[in-house]
């Protein structure tokens, strides 16, 4: 039972660290928010495909599901036309995910 609370107290301290990950907001001229939803998808899709795991040496490395790869997902949303706007379309609720640094 010891272990148990010692193990409850780690694990309460740990998610208290935790940050609450920031929601980027898109906007482009003209765009409807079913355009953005059905084209943020398609990026998150092309983000995950481009971040495929890999082994090297026994070890396991990239494709994280519950993470969008920074270096293909924003590049490929600013191909559709959309920037950074706080005041934006966000991503659907449920649907968010983190970028990778």
């Amino acid at each position: 039972m010891g272990r148990g609370i010692v193990l409850l107290g780690v694990v309460l301290a740990l998610a208290g660290c935790a940050e609450d990950v920031p929601t980027m907001k898109w906007s482009r001229p003209g765009a409807t928010y079913e355009q953005f939803v059905a084209e943020r998808a398609a990026c998150v899709e092309q983000s995950r495909a481009q971040s495929q795991s890999f082994y090297l040496g026994g070890s396991r490395y990239g494709g994280k599901k519950d993470v969008l790869d920074s270096g293909s997902f924003l590049p490929c949303m600013r191909e559709r036309g959309y920037a950074p706007d706080p005041n934006g379309y966000a991503a659907p609720p449920g649907d968010e995910l983190p970028l990778s640094p």
